[in-house]
């Protein structure tokens, strides 16, 4: 490992720490949260437009710079000096390197330059530290735990033409025995709604006649095939829209059951083979999730016997998103509360098996990089204000930075931010040319450190490190924050031990 930057890498950092100095500063930084969406756009269209920030580690088929997440993770310390409200790190750390791994080549095609210019922005709706595989393994149940909970993804429509239904689910469509159970375990198990052969019943509900209430309720809700039911309470379950058929038509003539009547498609006729999704459920927690213009959305599939977890793209203007801003312990990360109630989404990649809790957790380890960085920033950055200030300010007549008991604190500080910058840096080497993932150890040694640094700044700075007006407590907050979201150090450091195995206990042969 060298650990000299080179060229282009000290170009990088010179220009984003010069720009950011001019369009960044702790009053600019205040009025940007502040906005609706709590960052400056103006700030963001020229980190992307002159620097490419956006874009710097997508390669350039897609309109990206070419370089990789060491000159990523770099960058960001230099954001994190000066606590820079941007979604860069939904956009370009969390949903870019998702759509890069696991889109198909026309979402590759149609996102990522998008993303790399600065004009779309991204956010990632999945719970940030058990989900990107930092406090212990993703392969939990906070996806969708198995039955219920979390964000849950049926399909919409088939997948072309319609499916042969079985035993059980012809009787749920003919009204006979297992109807209602059988017809739901039956679209549970499928996963798709494909057009069912109505028989008596069935097509009594469909016209208004004899077994509405009974037979189309349950069998329209199971199969979600967009046919008129005969209750209120089944039309608001559902959400359809269909018309509701009246009690007293029970007098009109059901079909003979010789001549079987097909119930209404939820796709039109003419698109037999548009594959489509819907998500219902909700995320806290999700950064930048109220301003991004589109989500990456983690939901549950496949019921509970094929349970897996599959992740969707969801425009921030579709029918049924809710995105309300929660208010965050630290301003300069604006979180949201995402809520899907049906949406419509479109799968990212194939649904043939991808592997995208792996995928998840690589992205995780990649993230957990470029946060020690920036949290090595912003620790150095408030190590830096402390010690002006303290050469600055006098008490009994000196300076109270020349007292010995000063001088060993902002020591020992320096010490833990130097190395916690040597984790950082090896962790961003690491995440291109090592195969070990070693972002979670260098993220909770970078936390540490800016939590240490960040208090003993309040400390130092005596009344004034204590007021709102001061920046001081806004490092604090960072750190804070951080642990909140992505776990705290000793967290990360118990998963990192249990993923090396180092205290399993094991026979030694003498």
């Amino acid at each position: 490992m060298d650990a000299r930057f080179t060229a282009e890498q000290d170009e990088i950092r010179r220009a984003l720490r010069e720009l950011l100095r001019r369009r960044c500063g702790p009053e600019e930084s205040r009025c940007a949260v502040d906005t609706p969406a709590g960052y400056d756009p103006a700030l963001w269209t020229a980190l992307a437009k002159q620097l490419g920030l956006p874009g710097l580690a997508l390669p350039e088929a897609y309109g990206g710079v070419g370089c990789s997440v060491t000159e990523l993770a770099l960058a960001c310390e230099e954001t994190g000096r000066v606590l820079a409200a941007t979604p860069l790190l939904g956009t370009a750390v969390l949903v870019a390197p998702l759509v890069l791994a696991l889109g198909t080549e026309k979402q590759r095609a149609d996102l990522l330059p998008r993303m790399a210019s600065g004009t779309l922005t991204a956010a990632l709706a999945v719970p940030p530290g058990a989900a990107l595989g930092l406090t212990g393994d993703n392969r939990a149940e906070w996806a969708g735990g198995g039955r219920a909970g979390g964000v849950q993804a049926r399909r919409s429509g088939g997948a072309g033409g319609g499916a042969v239904a079985g035993p059980r689910a012809a009787g749920a469509a003919l009204g006979g025995p297992g109807g209602a159970g059988a017809a739901r375990s039956s679209a549970a198990a499928e996963g798709v709604e494909a057009p069912v052969v109505a028989g008596p019943r069935a097509a009594g509900a469909a016209l208004g006649g004899p077994g509405g209430a009974r037979a189309a309720g349950p069998s329209a809700a199971a199969e979600g095939a967009g046919a008129p039911v005969a209750t209120q309470s089944s039309r608001a379950a559902e959400g359809a829209g269909a018309p509701v058929a009246p009690q007293s038509s029970r007098s009109a003539a059901a079909p003979s059951a010789s001549k079987p009547t097909r119930v209404a498609r939820s796709l039109p006729e003419e698109q037999p083979h548009a594959p489509g999704w819907r998500l219902y459920g909700e995320v806290d927690q999700v950064l930048d999730g109220h301003s991004a213009d589109l989500l990456l959305v983690a939901a549950h599939a496949g019921g509970f016997a094929r349970s897996r977890t599959l992740l969707f793209l969801v425009p921030g203007d579709a029918p049924g998103l809710v995105r309300t801003r929660q208010r965050a312990l630290d301003a300069t990360r604006p979180q949201a509360r995402v809520q899907l109630r049906h949406v419509e989404a479109e799968l990212l990649g194939d649904d043939d098996g991808t592997d995208v809790l792996g995928a998840l957790a690589r992205t995780g380890d990649t993230a957990a990089t470029v946060l020690a960085c920036e949290a090595v920033g912003a620790a150095d950055r408030v190590l830096e204000m402390t010690v002006e200030y303290v050469k600055q300010r006098e008490q009994f007549g000196r300076p109270v930075g020349s007292f010995q008991a000063v001088k060993h604190r902002l020591a020992d500080v320096y010490v833990q931010l130097q190395a916690a910058r040597s984790a950082a840096y090896f962790a961003a080497w690491a995440a291109v040319h090592d195969e070990r993932r070693i972002g979670g150890l260098a993220l909770a040694q970078a936390l540490e450190a800016l939590r240490t640094a960040a208090a003993e700044g309040i400390q130092l700075h005596g009344g004034i490190g204590f007021t709102w007006e001061h920046e001081a407590q806004l490092y604090f907050k960072r750190a804070t924050a951080d642990e909140l979201l992505f776990g705290p150090a000793h967290r990360l450091r118990a998963h990192a031990a249990d993923a090396a195995r180092l205290f399993e206990r094991a026979e030694v042969s003498v």
